[in-house]
């Protein structure tokens, strides 16, 4: 047993020292009070406490009372600064707030293990201390909601209460006086506690403890006692317990007005303000009529105690909210005089801001006029520039919702005007964004009902001086608004005014000079059109959108020069194709209809749309070159086979119908393409039954003009370079026409046919002509024997007069004698045939008679005797003899197998043919005559008497047809007869 005690002892004595020890270490530690451990460690040393009477406590008695008090007056200090401790977060917050409260009660712990031992002794003074200390303590563990501490507390409390309950009985001193005192407030916190433990009955209870004690109140008790009520009406307000709120801030009240306030605390005033104010809206909460009668007779009383605070106004407002039928009059009367009678802060500020809201959902009218007066009276002489951005952002929302507003404009104009005017006040880059974004949306809602005047005026407001930092690119985009309004309006002047007054930065952005192109196209400024189309091409890089628009724009207007351009430069930006979502050759033949629509003007060709056509035809071949190398499906290929059809009729008729106004060049460029598509139609496996010999006559007829057209160019071009590269192009498309002719006629008849067969016989003595200039003599012969194959009236006329040119350049370029003899051999052979027709005609054939006479002299006279024969024979055919009295050997060689025409002898096509009506021409006789008659002489000259003699007879026989009544034969008869022959 005696062992025991010693023991124990020190365990009282360790104890003891370890509250000492953390007692003493705290106030380091508070100076850090964001130790993550301190609370816990605080939780811990408190259920240690309080320390049980013993000689060790004793001994450390005024040591633990010391530290106490420190550590209650350090959490009165730490409790103070609270408020002011800024930039925490809400937990951080919560948790300082715990630490004091639990320190209070830790300090008052410390205290009371220290005063126990006086308190058991019965010491009144000691026991009144603590049993403040313990009250505060409490108080303060309640509000802070550590519930745990302030039963502990209270638990000490309670031995004091009973302790002064029995030492102020038949006492009338001033202590017994406040022990019951203390003791109503004992019972008042016990009251608290209860309420928040959620025990009703246990409240109740502990409040009728408290009645019954009876005690006259001290003010500064009664105070007390009215903030405690107060925070349990209002705990009971915020949990919507509103019967529960009435009753306890009822208490309360009654509790402060029992008091005569000049005998409280300054605070008290602001504390019965508080009540009421929570007791009113208790009342308004319970939503009966009683209530709400109750409710405006405390706001009464308040407006005459407390008129000018803005509590009394914020409650006539709720109490109007909460009305069934609310008297909006009444309700801008009191947020009139809250504007006028407030103290602006931010909070104030934001409640004005509130109720203004809630009375623009009543009317639109009063909200505006509260906001004017706000910013009027108010905030322009306070000059603080977020306010004034709310208010005028708000006042801009109401009065742009509002469709049926009236004079919103103006006003809102007024507005801003009096800012600018009065304050030299302008909108910071945010807030004037978001104003002029709600004035945007009220542009655009005018707008689209059409009502183009009142959307350029609410434009001109968006760029009103007070927005003027609302930025470049926004006022762009206004400014543009207003040139579509003076468009819809055909203002096109007030469309070039707003144009002067945009931003250098927006002028040339690809929709402003889209909307200026319009402008520019409806008031016949053609240049500046162009300048606004070069704009926006510029700009079209990825999408033809604005290109297609200046498109549309021409053709709406009729204007379809400006269509033009504007397509040109949609093809030309994307090289003839198109971006997706475009049908290109949709594009491409309204492109097409629109260049041949103008191509002739006052009669006159305009040569710069012929070049645009042709460049459009060609591009179009391009692509749809490019389309058939690319692997797609049926759906995917744009140039189907009735697109390729279009092109290729579209290109042959405009050329086939204005041949004779398209200058060559041009003209084969188009006949080019139109060959071109005609090849790719026939690639495609539908076209290659269906239509073909019409696809085939139509390539001939291209191909055929072509030629033509080569031909004519190269005929006019000095360049040799140039007309060689031309006649090549005659020869290819020559051949080409053959083989095209040789497919479509078999399927012709008619005059269709004929036409196609006479064209045969132009193309190959075009390709005479071609070869003749390519000096490709090797191909000349074939050439010809394509000519025999042609029918045609006037062929062997025109083949003829292209054989004596043919030859003249033979000779020229002195060429072998055996191409020469082919070339005339052909002559002779177009002699021969034309000399068997009915009706020929004897001057043409004496003309080429001579010429191959003459031109076969040095190379074959033989030849030339037989030209003699042949003259012979058809002038006494025309003078209706049946035979020439000597016989005359027909000079024609027999026809290829080849050749349609069967020659005959001539004499016998002399007899068959009697009497013609014409007659051989005189001089070519004579000529003939005398030419044979000096080869003659030149032969007796020479000699050579036997060919003299053959030549001279044949001279002599020639001018015996001559109907001259023989002078000329005999003239040479007897030019012949002097001669000294076989001397």
């Amino acid at each position: 047993m005696a062992l025991r005690q010693p023991v124990a002892k020190t365990v009282r004595e360790n104890k003891v020292k370890v509250v000492i020890s953390f007692a003493s270490s705290l106030t380091s530690r508070l100076d850090k009070i964001q130790d993550p451990a301190l609370l816990a460690d605080l939780r811990i040393h408190l259920r240690n406490l309080p320390l049980t009477v013993s000689p060790a406590v004793t001994a450390k008695r005024d040591e633990l009372d010391r530290l106490g008090t420190e550590l209650w007056n350090l959490s009165t200090r730490l409790r103070r600064h609270e408020p002011a401790q800024n930039g925490k977060t809400r937990e951080d917050a919560v948790r300082t707030s715990s630490i004091i409260c639990i320190l209070r009660s830790y300090a008052f712990l410390l205290l009371d293990s220290a005063g126990g031992q006086l308190v058991k002794g019965r010491e009144r003074k000691i026991c009144i201390r603590l049993m403040k200390v313990a009250l505060k303590a409490a108080k303060a563990c309640i509000l802070g909601q550590e519930l745990d501490s302030a039963i502990q507390v209270l638990e000490r409390a309670a031995t004091y209460a009973e302790i002064l309950v029995n030492a102020g009985q038949h006492d009338g001193s001033d202590e017994a006086d406040v022990a019951g005192r203390l003791r109503i407030e004992y019972f008042a916190m016990r009251t608290a506690l209860a309420f928040r433990q959620d025990r009703l009955d246990m409240a109740e209870h502990m409040f009728v403890k408290c009645k019954q004690i009876g005690s006259a109140l001290a003010p500064d008790t009664a105070e007390d006692l009215a903030d405690l009520f107060y925070e349990i009406g209002k705990q009971a307000l915020s949990k919507r317990s509103y019967e529960a709120a009435v009753k306890w801030l009822e208490r309360a009240c009654d509790m402060i007005e029992e008091q005569d306030l000049a005998m409280l605390s300054p605070e008290a005033s602001e504390l019965r303000l508080c009540i009421l104010q929570d007791l009113v809206q208790a009342h308004i909460k319970l939503e009966t009529a009683e209530a709400t009668d109750k409710a405006w007779h405390l706001v009464k009383l308040m407006d005459t105690d407390y008129g000018d605070k803005m509590v009394v106004s914020l409650l006539k407002i709720e109490l109007f909210s909460a009305a069934e039928h609310v008297d909006q009059a009444e309700y801008y009367g009191v947020l009139s005089r809250m504007i006028r009678m407030i103290v602006l802060n931010d909070t104030n500020f934001k409640t004005l801001i509130h109720h203004i809201h809630k009375l623009k959902d009543l009317n639109n009218v009063y909200a505006c006029k509260a906001l004017d007066e706000l910013l009027k009276t108010r905030l322009i002489r306070e000059e603080h520039g977020p306010w004034i951005e709310k208010a005028v952002i708000t006042r801009t929302w109401i009065s742009t919702n509002d469709a049926h507003a009236e004079n919103a404009l103006d006003q809102l104009q007024q507005i801003f005007d009096i800012l600018v005017q009065e304050s030299k006040f302008s909108l910071s880059a945010p807030a004037a964004h978001a104003t002029q974004m709600l004035l945007w949306k009220k542009v655009e809602a005018v707008a689209a009902q059409d009502q183009d005047d009142t959307a350029e005026a609410w434009c001109r407001l968006c760029l009103h001086p007070i927005l003027e930092k609302a930025g470049a690119p926004n006022k762009v985009k206004v400014t543009r608004k207003m040139i579509q309004c003076a468009l819809s309006r055909q203002d096109l002047a007030a469309a070039r005014e707003a144009y002067c007054r945009i931003p250098e930065i927006g002028r040339d952005e690809p929709v402003t000079r889209y909307l200026m192109y319009k402008v520019s196209v409806r008031s016949g400024d053609i240049a500046f059109a162009a300048e606004c189309m070069d704009v926006v091409c510029r700009s079209s890089v990825k999408d033809a959108t604005l290109l297609y628009a200046c498109v549309m724009e021409a053709q709406s207007i009729g204007n379809k020069r400006q269509a033009i351009n504007a397509l040109e430069r949609v093809l030309d930006k994307y090289d003839y194709a198109a971006p997706a979502g475009i049908h290109l050759p949709a594009l491409l033949r309204v492109t097409l209809r629109l260049l041949q629509s103008e191509f002739i003007e006052d009669g006159v060709v305009d040569s710069a749309i012929l070049d645009q056509l042709c460049t459009v035809f060609e591009g179009a071949l391009n692509q749809a070159r490019a389309s058939q190398r690319r692997p797609s499906t049926p759906e995917q290929q744009l140039f189907t086979g009735h697109e390729l059809e279009w092109f290729s009729k579209n290109s042959y008729n405009f050329s086939l119908k204005h041949c004779a106004e398209i200058p060559p060049q041009k003209l084969v460029r188009l006949l080019n393409v139109c060959a071109e598509f005609i090849n790719l139609l026939k690639e495609r496996e539908q076209y290659q039954s269906i239509a073909a010999a019409d696809l085939c006559l139509r390539s001939a007829f291209c191909e055929f003009l072509a030629a033509c057209t080569y031909t004519t160019l190269a005929r006019a071009e000095d360049s040799q370079e140039a007309y060689l590269q031309y006649y090549s192009e005659v020869r290819k498309h020559c051949q080409t026409f053959r083989r095209a002719s040789l497919d479509g006629a078999n399927g012709l008849s008619g005059a269709a046919q004929d036409d196609i067969l006479s064209k045969q016989l132009q193309v190959v003595k075009l390709e005479i002509e071609a070869a003749l200039k390519l000096q490709k003599w090797a191909d000349l012969e074939g050439l010809f024997e394509q000519c025999w194959n042609c029918k045609s009236s006037d062929r062997y006329e025109t083949l003829a007069d292209l054989i004596l040119v043919i030859h003249s350049c033979l000779v020229q370029a002195d060429v072998d004698a055996s191409y020469q003899s082919r070339v005339l051999g052909m002559l002779q052979k177009i002699i021969n045939l034309t000399s068997r027709q009915n009706g020929n005609d004897v001057i043409k054939l004496s003309r080429w008679l001579r010429c191959l006479f003459n031109l076969t002299l040095p190379l074959d006279e033989q030849i030339s005797l037989k030209c003699l024969d042949q003259a012979t024979q058809i002038a006494a055919k025309k003078q209706g003899v049946p035979s020439a009295p000597m016989a005359i050997m027909t000079i024609m060689a027999t026809p290829p197998p080849s050749s349609p025409v069967k020659l005959e002898d001539d004499v016998e096509s002399a007899n068959e043919e009697l009497k013609q009506p014409d007659r051989y021409p005189k001089t070519e006789l004579e000529w003939m005559a005398t030419s044979a008659f000096n080869r003659a002489i030149d032969y007796y000259v020479g000699d050579d008497d036997a060919k003299c003699k053959v030549w001279a007879e044949k001279a002599m026989i020639v001018a015996q047809w001559l109907e001259d009544d023989g002078q000329l034969r005999d003239l040479l008869m007897g030019k012949f007869a002097v001669l000294q022959l076989d001397k």
